[in-house]
């Protein structure tokens, strides 16, 4: 309902937007601020967010512009946000609006006023005004590389006169590392996220490839220069974020989910072992959960996020279990699990060039076990039916 409401307020606004505002009278009335926000409760919003202020105060048009705004109603929303192939649009809607959302969602705004020129404001305005024609304001957007706080950063610093200068760049951050930062305390959450991500959220990444994430630009401005002066000319706090309610979390971790498989796992091999058999219900529904797991896996290969493209998980779960079901299963064949004992371990090699979540790394541990007990039982068995012919 709130996320409606403000993609509606956003886009009617554009019209008053591009129809009050096509030239700037007066740059020195104009200020020009970045705005970052606190963390939100959804998915989409944890890691908080950035628009721009256009306040020109001998008119009062006051403004906030946003990259941010997409909606449910797009056509194969999910499937499309699974392949990068979300679109994203500029907005614009009064600074009172703007506010009163943020207000409502009970998360803190704060305002960097920039230090420009009249030459720079009337640049960025400029830039702006061309941003928000219709065949503009609709962008591709990506989480690591293109996303809301991106478009605001490089709106504002390609339009300058001259380069800013940013703090140095933290030479061990990776993508995956900076976003743990923020959502540690959303475990599963942080789960899902690490069991997408691949090898390349692992890099050392650059200083503007750390700007995605609205705090890390907030304190880059807040440090910057410009043309030998601060880039930031005085920091506002407009709305304090309101404390906070726990809601119930899941009872049980990522980490007790691996630990009580193991557990189980233990248990089966136990009676395997010791019956030289193995109980086609488990094989079963090791075979068709990692299945449909990889299924996933499989299809984020073609996913135009670069993060995600690279997955060594798809080594432990990937599709081939549902096509060697039937023959694993019924015919009692061993090829399968030659086959995904080979591929578990490639998965742990690959462990050493991508952080794989460690309750990942125990369920594979257990399956690679239930391989290898699968081939020790098949050879016993086979070497008895020989001496006995």
């Amino acid at each position: 309902k709130g996320l409606l409401y403000i993609v509606l307020t956003l886009l009617l606004s554009v019209v008053n937007v591009t129809a009050g505002a096509q030239s700037m009278s007066n740059a020195d009335s104009v200020q020009i601020s970045l705005l970052t926000c606190s963390p939100g409760k959804e998915v989409w919003a944890q890691y908080g967010h950035t628009a721009i202020r256009y306040y020109d105060k001998q008119n009062g048009e006051d403004f906030a512009l946003n990259y941010g705004i997409f909606s449910f109603e797009q056509s194969y929303f999910i499937f499309r946000f699974v392949l990068g192939m979300t679109d994203y649009r500029l907005g614009v809607q009064s600074m009172d609006m703007f506010l009163a959302q943020y207000s409502y969602e009970g998360r803190a705004v704060t305002e960097q006023v920039l230090n420009l020129s009249s030459d720079d404001k009337q640049l960025i305005h400029k830039a702006l005004q061309e941003n928000l024609k219709p065949e503009n304001v609709v962008y591709r957007y990506n989480f690591f590389y293109d996303n809301c706080t991106s478009r605001a950063r490089d709106m504002i610093v390609n339009h300058l006169h001259g380069k800013v200068v940013y703090p140095a760049v933290d030479k061990d951050a990776t993508f995956r590392s900076m976003i743990h930062e923020w959502n540690n305390k959303y475990e599963w959450s942080q789960f899902g996220e690490d069991l997408l991500l691949g090898v390349n959220a692992d890099r050392k990444t650059t200083k503007p490839e750390q700007q995605f994430l609205p705090e890390n630009l907030r304190n880059d401005f807040d440090k910057a220069t410009y043309n030998g002066k601060p880039l930031v000319k005085e920091t506002n706090e407009l709305l304090a974020a309101e404390k906070e309610v726990e809601e119930p979390a899941f009872p049980l971790s990522p980490l007790s989910i691996a630990l009580i498989f193991a557990a189980i796992s233990i248990i089966m091999m136990t009676f395997s072992y010791r019956k030289q058999q193995f109980y086609w219900a488990w094989d079963a529904a090791l075979m068709l959960t990692s299945g449909l797991m990889g299924i996933i896996f499989f299809i984020m290969i073609f996913s135009q996020h670069p993060c995600v493209s690279l997955n060594f998980i798809l080594f432990f779960f990937n599709p081939l279990p549902l096509f060697f079901f039937y023959s694993t299963v019924k015919k009692k064949k061993s090829t399968w699990w030659k086959i995904w004992g080979i591929l578990i371990v490639l998965g742990f090699i690959g462990s050493l060039f991508q952080d794989i979540p460690v309750p990942v790394l125990i369920v594979a541990l257990f399956l690679l076990l239930h391989c290898i007990l699968h081939l020790r039982i098949n050879k016993s068995v086979t070497t008895a039916g020989g001496s006995k012919r």
